[in-house]
């Protein structure tokens, strides 16, 4: 018999300044991932409110009226949209009863249930054990606290504290060891992939289609609806084609390849302890030759995801205002399902891009010439589109 999977409640805080459809797109944003992770689930709240609350976050009155509603429900999960502090977390815990994930920690429950390989694995635990390092204080409040006095000792509350910071700071610096080894390991494995072959990389918003691209253009990769699909760097070998003409015999007649590596998929507020622990993975972006930049032509938040991505690109060391960036094509992926007023839209806003649709074949003619005219020589200057330029709301 099929386990029922557990129910769970979302809610969002809209302050003054948030407009709500804005809002209601990251709660739907905020369903795939509850999704993703196993969740059913069974309301979307926004919760309209000035100002923080210290303690809780959103209203004590508020979440009392969630909780009573979740009772209603038989729901037993609370899932913010928003980054809660552990102390906010433990609060609202005693006052619903319900067991409360904030974004970040509902984003690393997915990453934790896709890693496969050793790598990963270490890459996951350590973004973990950094995310609950400063969330052990009221873990232990049901123990006897630390008195004041002279002659007076610790309670084992305050031991018990002390002891799991320890534990976890051990294990954090064993990762960090590990994750040093597994990258030179894997900077020898670059090192060992054939010379004069251009490595380009995937990257984009996740559940974008990058996985269907490198199938396109490699024959291989295994594309899911899902999201973060993809934690381990696949890289595979693609055919360009030949840039010669046989009538003039001008040109190249040896036929062009290149490396292609699909890379984890970027979010809106990424967990910057996933950003760190997964650095020597996103390495792979960083000494790419060239990026395919990979976005869903067709979601309401294209722009937006754009801009994710720009800010993410930047984070871990990709300028492209930098002389020497690596030349980017932005891939506007499932241009299917779009109408042609929709796409000449698109045209207008991204004339450099290349609209594709990768499950079909659609434009990659387009992006395999565009990878042709690489090999070899310097990128040619570009103006740099509002995507990619820093913005205060990512930074």
């Amino acid at each position: 018999m099929a386990e029922t999977p557990p129910r769970c409640l979302l809610i969002a805080r809209q302050g003054p300044e948030d407009r709500e459809d804005r809002i209601q797109d990251h709660l739907l944003e905020l369903a795939e991932l509850a999704r993703s992770c196993g969740f059913e689930v069974q309301t979307r709240r926004i919760l309209k409110r000035a100002q923080i609350a210290t303690r809780t976050f959103y209203g004590s009155g508020q979440l009392q009226a969630l909780a009573d509603e979740a009772a209603r429900q038989g729901v037993r999960h609370l899932i913010c949209d928003d980054e809660l502090s552990g102390s906010q977390v433990n609060a609202i815990v005693k006052l619903t009863n319900l067991i409360c994930l904030d974004r970040t920690g509902l984003i690393l429950s997915i990453f934790e249930q896709r890693a496969q390989s050793r790598e990963a694995k270490a890459q996951v635990e350590l973004a973990r054990l950094e995310y609950e390092l400063p969330r052990l204080k009221g873990a232990w409040t049901h123990l006897e606290r630390q008195g004041g006095g002279v002659g007076l000792r610790g309670g084992p509350g305050e031991t018990q504290i002390e002891v799991d910071r320890r534990m976890i700071r051990t294990r954090i610096s064993q990762l960090k060891r590990e994750l040093t080894h597994l990258e030179q390991v894997r900077e020898t494995q670059r090192q060992g992939r054939p010379q004069g072959l251009p490595r380009v990389a995937l990257v984009g918003y996740t559940n974008a289609g990058k996985t269907t691209l490198l199938k396109a253009l490699t024959g291989e990769g295994e594309p899911r609806d899902l999201l973060f699909a993809t934690l381990d760097t696949t890289t595979r070998k693609a055919w360009l084609g030949q840039d010669f003409d046989p009538e003039t015999g001008a040109g190249d007649p040896e036929p062009k390849h290149c490396l292609v590596a699909d890379t984890v998929g970027f979010i809106r507020k990424l967990p910057h302890q996933l950003v760190a622990a997964f650095r020597s993975t996103l390495g792979e972006v960083r000494t790419a030759d060239a990026l395919l930049v990979v976005a869903d032509a067709a979601h309401p938040d294209l722009e937006e995801h754009l801009r994710v991505v720009g800010a993410t690109l930047r984070e871990i060391g990709c300028a492209p205002e930098d002389g020497n960036a690596q030349p980017r094509l932005l891939v506007l992926n499932q241009v299917d399902r779009l109408h042609r007023p929709q796409k000449l839209d698109l045209k207008k806003r991204h004339p450099g891009a290349v609209q594709a649709c990768a499950l079909q074949g659609a434009g990659i003619a387009e992006i395999r010439s565009w990878l042709r005219e690489l090999i070899p020589g310097p990128p040619q200057p570009r103006e740099l589109e509002a995507w990619e330029l820093p913005d205060p709301a990512y930074s």
